[in-house]
This record gives structure tokens, sequence and C-alpha cells, in this order.
């Protein structure tokens, strides 16, 4: 470990990274929350991509449809998007940063969040394309990346059918947020396919009497994501947890599970949107039963959700099955009030009939569902209503409903109850949950107060609790969630967050007997320090302390994280470089982490057991809108002779990964 710090240390002076702000802190946090909470490996990639969207294509304050992404980001609430709409009503457009911090409940931070991600422009009526001004106005995006791990997994060359190597093409063009397409293509490490997977898409937006239309590959959510939620939705930290977000949205990522493919169109007549839609793709699935004379899949157990086809068992299961949806969505909108219909139904072109265990008894089996439901929210001065209710075609129930309330604008106090049936079965659903939209009931409630300048504590509670037995409990289970959160900004660029969770969660105990299975609790509280603050004017400085405690029948112990991040970009420079050195040791589950990556690259490490972890990513600007990307990291393990396990086991103690992406932008 030594002779692997040495020159490390001796690159220091040199080290320099991309632009940061306490904004990414903040949505970085979120992410993180939701890695530490699902209970399924999930590929965070396509909020990245939502957030860094955003980021080069400014929010406009004086466009009130635009408004509704901060609310989605969880940057700021619905009560205060109603303020600002109101005070430039009364006011006028604003003209720069500094006259929003007349509107109600926005202070400081709020402004100091907010800023990086918002432009002053002039709200623009609804005009014609012309062909010749997408051309002019329009932007060319052209990303090729490749990626890989250094070390021999045990799966080369006898089991994967192709290279270690993952492999990525996309491009994309966008015109004043009125037009966009493109394409991706994309190989997973140990595919042989080169083409594994492709992706188009094609959005237009405002043009005549139709406001999105949406070709190719596309992503839905209406109201709350009861009903509809087909992609991935930001989890709030603390605070108000409506959605508002776009009905239609491109699908741009390289995931190869939550999308849809088809086409999808929102129509406007004054204040009522008519949305439909139509999407039929492949899907994996495991194959349980074939036609003997045609070799057709007529039965399937699972729909499978990795996406990858590296071996000869998963190329079977690839594109098993057909998955068609199609359905629509009827909602009007005032000002203050919104109110929307959703109603889908689900066509597989074989049976799925889960293998019967005693957690999945209420899954569904069939080859047809529908779902429809209901959803509203009313923003009435200082208070906020919000929920949606659905059913199944079991006529299963699925609910949410929730309030925020901010008597002073430094104050606001949010309230949800959501109840999912066991019963209830929708393929297409991303509803606030602790777990996933089904078999959970529970009371969300969360406070936040900025009780001095530039201060601002938040704390929430979450005491879901399911009625039947899950994978992981085999008997009713309850879990209490606490947490509080005090942040200080020191100034614009510096960030000072102490956070401290405790989380009490009823699982399985050991047994041999499957069925006799006692429930134990399974505690942990985690305390975090974390700061990001300038050095001059080029450098960035992030430190994050993490300490875990944790407590069940069988052990009890303790874990830690500890991280210097050293990131600088000089104006006067076209590179641009970050550095990280981190300490763990997490004898018991896992610490997360995430790390500045690529362009439009997802990173948060899960990290076990005990070791160090190093990365270095340089980014250089060269002429003709060129520019190259490059991470590498490496990860040393001090107390295990062998990292992962199956065809991804590496014999050793140390991992190395590389990723190198060229971007050409025109």
């Amino acid at each position: 470990m030594k002779k692997l710090l040495i020159p490390i240390l001796m690159m220091l002076p040199c080290i320099t990274f991309a632009q940061s702000n306490i904004t990414d802190d903040i949505i970085i946090d979120q992410i993180e929350r939701m890695m530490e909470n699902s209970d399924e490996e999930l590929d965070f990639t396509e909020l990245i991509e939502e957030y860094w969207s955003i980021c080069e294509n400014k929010i406009n304050i004086n466009n009130p449809d635009e408004l509704n992404q901060l609310i989605d980001l969880h940057l700021v609430n619905a009560i205060t998007i109603e303020n600002i709409n109101a005070y430039r009503k009364n006011y006028g457009d604003f003209m720069m940063p500094d006259e929003l911090q007349f509107v109600e409940s926005i202070d400081e931070m709020t402004l100091n969040i907010i800023k990086p991600l918002i432009c002053f422009d002039k709200p623009k009526e609804k005009e014609k394309l012309r062909t010749k001004d997408l051309w002019k106005y329009g932007k060319h995006q052209t990303i090729f990346q490749m990626e890989r791990c250094f070390n021999k997994k045990a799966g080369y060359p006898d089991s994967y059918l192709g290279s270690p190597n993952k492999v990525l093409l996309r491009y994309s063009f966008t015109s004043s947020k009125k037009l966009e397409y493109g394409f991706a293509m994309e190989k997973d490490a140990g595919e042989k396919n080169m083409l594994d997977f492709v992706s188009f898409h094609f959005l237009i937006n405002d043009w005549k009497f139709v406001k999105t239309l949406a070709l190719g590959d596309y992503q839905l959510a209406f109201g709350q994501g009861v009903t509809m939620g087909s992609g991935l939705a930001f989890a709030a930290g603390g605070g108000s947890l409506l959605r508002k977000t776009k009905k239609i949205r491109a699908s741009k990522s390289a995931n190869e599970v939550r999308y849809l493919r088809g086409a999808a169109t929102t129509l406007n007549y004054k204040n009522f949107d008519l949305t439909v839609f139509y999407s039929n793709k492949n899907a994996d699935a495991n194959i349980s039963v074939v036609d003997s004379i045609t070799g057709e899949p007529l039965v399937v157990t699972a729909l499978q959700q990795t996406g990858l086809h590296r071996t000869e068992a998963e190329l079977t299961d690839r594109h098993a099955i057909t998955q068609q949806l199609f359905g629509g969505n009827l909602s009007y909108r005032s000002s203050r009030l919104q109110i929307g219909y959703t109603i889908h139904k689900t066509i597989l072109s074989c049976e799925l009939n889960p293998d019967p265990r005693l957690y999945n008894t209420f899954y569904f089996r069939g080859k047809t569902l529908v779902n429809q439901g209901v959803d509203f929210y009313y923003v009435l001065k200082k208070i906020a209503f919000y929920g949606e209710a659905a059913i199944s075609d079991n006529l299963a129930p699925a609910a949410l409903i929730g309030t925020t309330v901010q008597p002073a604008g430094y104050i606001d106090f949010t309230v949800l109850y959501r109840y999912y049936d066991k019963k209830y079965q929708n393929f297409y659903s991303n509803a606030y949950a602790a777990g996933s939209p089904r078999n959970e009931r529970g009371l969300y409630l969360s406070t936040t107060i900025t009780f001095a300048p530039r201060w601002k504590l938040t704390a929430t509670a979450d005491f879901p609790q399911s009625d039947w037995i899950k994978t992981t409990a085999y008997a009713p289970s309850r879990t209490q969630d606490y947490n509080l959160q005090i942040e200080h900004q020191i100034n614009g660029n510096s960030l000072f967050l102490i956070q401290l969770r405790y989380k009490d969660k009823e699982k399985n105990g050991p047994s041999d007997n499957t069925y006799m299975r006692a429930l134990i609790h399974d505690r942990k509280m985690s305390l975090r320090f974390h700061v990001t603050y300038p050095v001059g004017s080029d450098f960035i400085f992030k430190n994050r302390v993490e300490l875990i405690n944790y407590k069940d029948v069988q052990k009890n112990g303790r874990c830690y994280l500890i991280y210097q991040d050293i990131l600088y970009k000089p104006d006067s420079h076209p590179f641009s470089f970050a550095f990280r050195y981190m300490l763990f040791d997490s004898p018991k589950g896992a610490v997360y982490a995430y790390e500045n990556d690529i362009l439009n690259s997802f990173a948060i490490g899960s990290f076990y057991h005990k070791g160090m972890r190093i990365y270095l990513l340089g980014k250089v600007k060269l002429r003709w809108g060129l520019s190259i990307n490059a991470k590498i990291g490496c990860t040393v393990y001090s107390n295990v002779n062998e990292i992962g396990s199956g065809l991804e086991k590496i014999e050793g103690n140390v991992k190395t990964e590389g990723k190198i992406q060229m971007i050409w932008k025109l």
C-alpha cells in the first residue's frame, strides 16, 4: 500500500478537476440515499443524465412550465414555485438572480442552490419549427467510450462469450428545447455482440397543438407515479415529495430495462392535456416451458432486470418475451390545480408464472394486466395537497396522499401516507416507497427549518411496514427510519453538512428452516460529516467522514469511510482533473460513496471489507469541439484474498478499472 501511495502523493501539486458546486452535493446526497435504501442494484445513470442535462440547458425562471423541474429535483417545493409565479405576475419578469431574494421562502441558501441551474430569458410564444432554424441553433454531440476491469475475472475466457470491454457509442441533437433526437449503441463487458443494445429517440415539443411527440424510446410519468412511472425518479432527502414531472421524456440512456419503445404524444387544448401512448418491446425472461414444435416460449418464470447477455444461459433468456403497453392520460390543469386520470394495459406474448414461493403468492401471473388511477395536486397559498389512488385489474388498491405546509418562508412541514396492497400489481410504478410500491404502508414526516442565515435543519421520519412476507422478512415486518441533517453554507461555493441517521429494520434471523425464521432487529446508526470548500480560485476540496454502528442478534460492530477529494479546473487552461483518496472498513454490509466520473456515467461505489480506494479523473478540451475524458481507479483490500464471487471473482486483493471517453460537439 505504501508503494502505491508514493506516486499518488507526488502528483498532488498538479492535480486538477471539473467544476463543482454545492448543488451537485445536494443531488448526489439524494442518489446516495436512494442506493442505500434500495433492496436491489439499480442503475441511476438516468437520473445523473437528467441532472447534467438541466445543468447544460438551464431552467428559464420566467417560464412556469420549466420551473416544475426544480420540484422534481426536490430543490424547492410547490409553494415556492407558486410564490415565484405570483411575484413575476405582479412585478414582471426576473432579470437577475438577486431579484429572487424578494420572493417569499427564497433565502440566500436556496438561491445559491438553484442559481447554477437557472437562466433569465424572456418567455417565448409558441412558434413554428422551421427546418433551417434547427440546424442553425441546434447542437450535435457524439460520444464514444470504452471501459474495462484490468483484472482477470473467473468468467473469462471459458464462460463469458465476449471481451471484458464495455463499449458505448451515442449521438444526440438538441435544438432550443423544442427538438431532440439521437441513438445509442452499447455492449456490456463479457457480451459478444457489438450491438447488443440499440436505442433511438426522437422528441418534439410545442408543435402547433401537439405539446409533445415522442418516437422510439421514451419514458412516461403521470401524477405521483403510482399508476404509471416507467423510469426512475428523485426521492427527497427531506421536504415535500410532490412530483410535477414532464409526462413524456426521451429515453437517452443505455439502460436496457427501464424504457418504453414505440410512440407517445400529448395534445393540448386550453387547460386540458390528452396523452396517448403505445409501446412494444422485447424483454429478457427466464423460460420454463417452450413449444415442442416451434420452440417459442410458452411460460416464463420472471422478467430479467440486468440487461446482461454474457453467457449462453443469459443469451437464451435474451428477448424471450414481447411486452406491449398502450393507454392514455387525460388531465386538467389550472394555475394551482391539476387532476388527471390514467389507464393502461400490458400484454405479454406468453404467460408469466413465477415459481411458487410464499413471498410471491400475490405476484402477477398471466398475460394481461390493466392499471388505472386518479391523481391530483392543489396549491392554496401556504399549503400544497397531492395524491394518487390506483387499482390493478384484480381490484387491489394502491394510494398515496400528502400535504406540505409552509406557514413562513423559513419553515415547512410535510406529511405523507401511502398504502400499497400486497395484491397490487403493476409493471410500471415508481411511487415513493421504502421498498417497492407493493406490500407496504407507511407514514412519512418531514420538516425543514432555516433557523439562521445560511443554516438549515432537515428532519425526517419514515415508518414503513409490510403486512405480508418479503424475501428478507418471512413475517409481517416494520421499519423505523430517522434522519437529522444540518447544512451550513459558508458562502456560495462552500457547504458543511452533518447527518445523523438511525434505522431499525426487522429482517429474517439465522435459521436453517426457511419457514420457521424469527424476525430480528437490524439496527444501524450512522454519523456523516461532509464539507465542500474552495481553496484559491481554482481548487475545490471535499472531505467526508462517515461512522456507522450496527447491531443485531449475530454481531455488533462499527464501519467507517473517510475520503479526501481534490478538484481543480483552471479557467486559463482547457483541462481539469479530480483525485480521491479513501479509506474504508465495512465488515458487515456496505458503505456508499459517489465518485466523479466521465460524462453521462454513473458511479456510486458500494464498499465491503477493509481497504483503500484511489481514482484519478482527467478531462482535456481539444480543438474543433473535441474533448477527451479518462478515469482510472484502484481498490486495494487488506483483509481478503479474492474479490467478488462466481464468474465475477478476481483472485488477489487489488481491483483496477479504467474508462476513456471521446466527445465531439458541434
